[in-house]
């Protein structure tokens, strides 16, 4: 399997060691079988705008998933650092751990979570913050 990650911002304190960390223990947590996976972080503008053209959606997010694979799992995974820094804020943790949190999400995204409903919502949330309490120490 092969992880890509592109930051070009590089103003999170996280390296990108840690990045393919939290990635493995994921996929190996929720039992991800996944031939490659990208995480590419940009800012709100860029996100907001594939928001609109992929979910027809205008508004803001923090995290979008999109599985590009006809043979297996090619996930792409974009992230807003400007998003992240916001809710990290409102939440009162690192910005660092709130990207955790938002590679955790578009992963299980990727095994098939949704959160679409409030039920399906709940599911999803229960287990991502499992595996970001068993993973907040690689930071």
């Amino acid at each position: 399997m092969t992880i890509h990650i592109q930051d070009p911002d590089q103003s999170l304190k996280i390296n990108e060691q840690q990045y393919l960390d939290i990635c493995n223990q994921t996929i190996q947590a929720i039992d991800l079988e996944m031939k490659s996976c990208a995480f590419i972080f940009v800012d709100d503008n860029t996100l907001k705008q594939m928001h609109s053209e992929y979910l027809n959606d205008p508004s803001k997010t923090d995290v979008i998933t999109f599985d590009l694979g006809d043979d297996g799992i090619e996930g792409e995974i974009y992230i807003s650092t400007d998003r992240a820094r916001v809710q990290a804020k409102e939440y009162g943790v690192r910005p660092e751990e709130e990207v955790l949190r938002l590679m955790v999400h578009g992963l299980l995204h990727l095994k098939g979570y949704d959160d679409v409903t409030d039920g399906d919502r709940l599911i999803m949330k229960r287990e991502e913050n499992k595996l970001v309490e068993q993973l907040k120490d690689i930071l």
